[in-house]
């Protein structure tokens, strides 16, 4: 390679080469987001495998290198500088390096070495990339003083790249004077002026490249510059992933990863929201946001008799920031926009699918857990990841609406009735209130209030079971997102069932909820929504998923109004849905 001709023109030393830096970008930010999946699981208490353990201390040695001369994380370039610098025979060995793609070496080389060596580096990363070379993990391999990244060269990539290497080697053995006219062609159309740093794709020069020998075009050629100008014109996609030109043999089948919804589509905040917007319509079952205000009424009054304190205080400053808090009317709206519950001003949207998700969902977890028991006892377990998919897709089902249903105001709302809910318990559970009504808590403030002013009281046992066990699974749906991205992996550890893990301290079942927790509050959601065994087998089974998008879409204005002239309007249906015979805004079955 050393003795081919140099009579090509000098190649600007400040090319960059575009594809080269992207694909490093790329790998340190998968880098950083399979780094982040891994420690989510150790936090959420997880248990890992013996490979996830090894993945773990490779990743976190790579996120430990600072970025520099020799710590490079794209799989490509590091496998291909490895071969490069190898001496065996066929190559005269070079140690490739590059900053913001713009290629060098070191030790540093002499023209007209440097130029070919440049050529050569780029011409081969472009086929290589084009071709889609398998590549071996990447590692860290250097030393405290001089650390540095390499492949896995025990990995069976390794010996496919080499593969590779090598084929795209002979491809373009003898071709370094017809390479590099060709590159300073391409630079010069995409240069404006001579002082312009030039930005070249490698996989569109291979593919020039490539082309010009199969035409069999030498460097000579007087037509050499139409030729690259005629095949410049015909690329269009200066990404480093397009085929279109590759023979089909030599295409590799890398198809993309559709489960990573989980990570763009999927909001998890818009997930958490769902807790406080269950736990408030719980509170409004109870007729607590009444309860309140007819308290404050009555303090307001002198009808109840307060020394001088602190409950005084609580009352005083409840009634005064009354204009800054949500009324029942518009809280009722926010609960069918993101609950679906029958309520709220005519006109709003409603999350008519919620429900309907939701019951499935806590069914599905109930039903898992008793057929595992049954088939411990009377039948040979199955294989868990397949008994455990039907409960993962209604958990899919579920928090795509959740987010679905969680995109503006929902979350300040959600953080603003959270906010009402913790000073109306610390309001109702003051000593001096639950005194002035004999209670010993303040559910029996809020029973006596609402029998004797409000026209009854509630089942405040049922509501308060309801509004824990839902916010436990709510903060176990948006802890757990990546269990539903990976297929693979179960989304309930059925042995943390028969034997639950330790809680540390501090963490509560609301706030830290384990699988555990999810089971026993599942199972509390059913029982005191009363369904029975046949309609949470019925409810368990797998349905097709409703249709909705990823995200909000904006109705036309000129379909709206259509709609409206036309009697049909753009709300949801607003009428109470039944189950087993009750109604669905009874929380018979949520």
């Amino acid at each position: 390679m050393a003795s081919e001709g140099t009579s090509a023109p000098n190649i600007p030393n400040k090319t960059r080469f575009v594809d080269i830096q992207n694909r490093e970008e790329k790998a340190r930010e998968r880098l950083r987001q399979r780094l982040e999946q891994i420690n989510r699981r150790v936090e959420n208490g997880r248990v890992l495998s013996e490979p996830d353990i090894e993945e773990l201390k490779r990743l976190k040695a790579l996120a430990a290198l600072k970025p520099g001369r020799g710590i490079y994380i794209d799989p490509l370039f590091v496998a291909l500088r490895h071969a490069l610098r190898s001496n065996d025979g066929n190559l005269t060995p070079v140690t490739v390096e590059h900053s913001n793609g713009q290629i060098g070496f070191t030790p540093a080389l002499d023209n007209p070495d440097h130029d070919r060596q440049v050529v050569r580096s780029a011409l081969l990363y472009g086929i290589l990339c084009s071709r889609k070379v398998a590549t071996p993990p990447v590692l860290s391999v250097g030393t405290d003083n001089e650390p540095e990244t390499g492949p896995d060269t025990n990995h069976p990539n390794m010996a496919k790249f080499l593969a590779g290497f090598y084929s795209a080697l002979g491809k373009i053995a003898g071709q370094m004077d017809l390479a590099q006219r060709t590159l300073l062609i391409t630079i010069n159309d995409v240069r404006v002026n001579s002082r312009q740093t030039p930005n070249i794709f490698t996989k569109q020069f291979a593919d020039v490249v490539s082309d010009l020998i199969d035409r069999n075009i030498s460097a000579d050629n007087p037509k050499l510059k139409p030729f690259v100008d005629e095949l410049l014109d015909r690329s269009t996609d200066l990404g480093p992933d397009d085929q279109s030109d590759i023979p089909l043999h030599e295409m590799a089948i890398d198809l993309p990863d559709l489960n990573s919804w989980i990570d763009d589509n999927v909001v998890a905040d818009n997930i958490y929201l769902m807790g406080p917007m269950i736990f408030a319509s719980m509170f409004e079952e109870l007729k607590a946001f009444q309860v309140v205000d007819k308290l404050v009424e009555m303090s307001q009054q002198g009808y109840i008799t307060l020394t001088r304190g602190t409950a005084g205080t609580q009352l005083y400053n409840y009634w005064r920031n009354a204009p800054n808090r949500m009324s029942e009317v518009e809280r009722q709206t926010f609960y069918a926009m993101t609950l679906g519950l029958p309520s709220g001003q005519p006109g709003a949207s409603s999350n008519t699918d919620f429900q309907d998700l939701w019951l499935r969902f806590v069914s599905s977890v109930s039903s898992l857990v008793r057929e595992n028991r049954v088939d411990q006892l009377l039948r040979s377990e199955l294989p868990s990841a397949i008994n455990q998919q039907q409960v993962k897709k209604a958990a899919r089902d579920l928090v795509t609406n959740m987010s679905l249903h969680g995109y503006g105001m929902a979350f300040y709302a959600a953080v603003d009735l959270q906010e009402q809910i913790n000073e109306m318990i610390k309001l109702l559970s003051d000593p001096e209130v639950r005194s002035a009504f004999g209670a010993r808590d303040m559910w029996g403030v809020i029973d006596q209030i609402a029998q004797v002013e409000l026209g009854g009281a509630r089942n405040s046992s049922k509501y308060r079971t309801l509004a824990t066990s839902g916010a436990i699974c709510v903060r176990w749906l948006g802890d757990n997102l990546d269990r539903l991205r990976d297929p693979t992996m179960p989304i309930i550890e059925l042995k943390d069932v028969s034997n639950p893990p330790a809680r540390m301290a501090g963490q509560t079942a609301t706030s830290h909820p384990t699988d555990y927790d999810l089971i026993n509050a599942c199972e509390l959601w059913l029982a005191d929504s009363a369904l029975d065994d046949i309609r949470i087998e019925q409810m368990s089974q797998p349905r097709e998923s409703p249709q909705q998008p990823s995200r909000p879409i904006q109705m036309p204005s000129i379909a709206r109004d259509l709609l409206e002239g036309a009697g049909l309007g753009v709300s949801f249906d607003h009428q109470p849905q039944m189950a087993n015979g009750h109604d669905r805004s009874g929380y018979a079955a949520y």
